[in-house]
């Protein structure tokens, strides 16, 4: 049965959405967690004076930035929090919310905790990319560089209880930002098609996601600073959001992340690159949702592969050589694809073979 709680709300004018519902919930000490970058382009300090601030943001959210998150919020006195930026920040956030709501100080003790969360803090996410969908999960996902590992927490508290749309935010992204996040969006709708745990809604989602994707990019790269286009993968992004927010990721996502931990290649250009190869892998297993699919967008099968290829065409890398990967590397990037959590989810099991072949494909 498909379940979000999340209020999405659409504007173009975040911040007097932001105040109503701040007041709504009689919220008057909310703390804001943001990156630098957010606070110049945006000029929040302007916007929101006066307010707590947590800025301290890696691109990745580490177990140290984590932690230095969690020590902070011990001495904040916030009913509310207020996530602005990309999926780091918003991963933060839900650390943040985890630690205040369960009391624990201790990041180890947070992840291990399989107890029930108090549900006291109002969450309000606004997104500034449209590629993460953090906005309506309920996971906060933390990077060990040290063990080259991923880890997650994982509960319902955790949804935000207002997720709010603004497109004016994500004007500011450069060209290959603005792709690698849209990547991030479609490898999410995908995901949720060939995934065990789809079910009808998640797939309506997916399906309007990427169609919407493949109509917009093309004219994304010529208009960039266009609002229309920037809202209408915004929604992409939030649909895909709602999707895969029911069925978790699968094996692009797993096989992703030795991708990003070893040779830095961004989260949504990696998990995104596994996608034509795998739609071959999972065809037969997945025909009535790509039948769906296609009947949607009106094309084939062929047709479609291009399309995904078409995405990232003269604007990111989309091969792994010219990220420095070479085949010699493939042993480990094969020891480490298979993430439990991620890769059972795909409709049918892959084998080391099925990820050495594919990794050869997009080499």
């Amino acid at each position: 049965m498909y379940h979000n709680p999340v209020k999405i709300l659409e504007t173009d004018n975040w911040n007097v959405i932001l105040q109503q519902q701040l007041a709504k919930r009689g919220s008057t000490t909310p703390l804001i967690i943001t990156s630098e970058g957010s606070i110049k382009r945006h000029q929040l300090d302007k916007q929101l004076n006066g307010y707590q601030f947590f800025t301290d943001i890696e691109n990745y959210p580490t177990f140290e930035s984590c932690q230095r998150a969690i020590d902070l919020s011990k001495n904040v006195n916030c009913d509310s929090v207020i996530a602005l930026g990309g999926g780091s920040v918003m991963d933060t956030a839900k650390v943040v919310i985890a630690a205040i709501n369960t009391k624990l100080e201790n990041l180890d003790d947070l992840l291990s905790y399989k107890g029930n969360y108090s549900n006291d803090l109002s969450k309000i996410f606004i997104p500034t990319t449209h590629g993460t969908a953090s906005e309506v999960t309920m996971w906060g996902t933390i990077w060990n560089y040290q063990e080259k590992q991923k880890y997650s927490l994982a509960n319902p508290a955790l949804y935000p209880d207002v997720a709010i749309l603004d497109p004016t935010l994500s004007l500011s992204m450069d060209l290959k930002l603005s792709i690698a996040t849209t990547l991030d969006a479609l490898s999410h709708s995908f995901e949720t098609l060939w995934n065990i745990n789809s079910n009808s809604k998640s797939v309506n989602f997916a399906i309007d996601a990427i169609k919407i994707i493949f109509e917009e990019v093309p004219d994304l790269k010529s208009k960039s600073d266009d609002i229309n286009i920037r809202k209408k993968l915004l929604k992409a992004s939030n649909l895909a959001g709602l999707a895969f927010s029911n069925t978790k990721t699968a094996a692009a996502h797993s096989i992703s992340y030795p991708l990003t931990f070893s040779f830095e290649i961004p989260h949504g250009i990696a998990c995104s690159m596994p996608i034509v190869p795998l739609l071959d892998i999972n065809r037969e297993f997945m025909s009535d949702n790509l039948e769906q699919l296609l009947d949607t967008l009106g094309i084939d099968f062929v047709e479609l592969k291009n399309q995904i290829l078409n995405i990232p065409k003269g604007i990111v890398d989309f091969k792994l050589s010219a990220w420095g990967v070479q085949a010699s590397d493939f042993d480990e990037i094969v020891d480490r694809s298979f993430t439990k959590s991620r890769i059972s989810n795909n409709v049918i099991d892959l084998s080391r073979e099925d990820v050495y072949n594919l990794l050869y494909e997009i080499l």
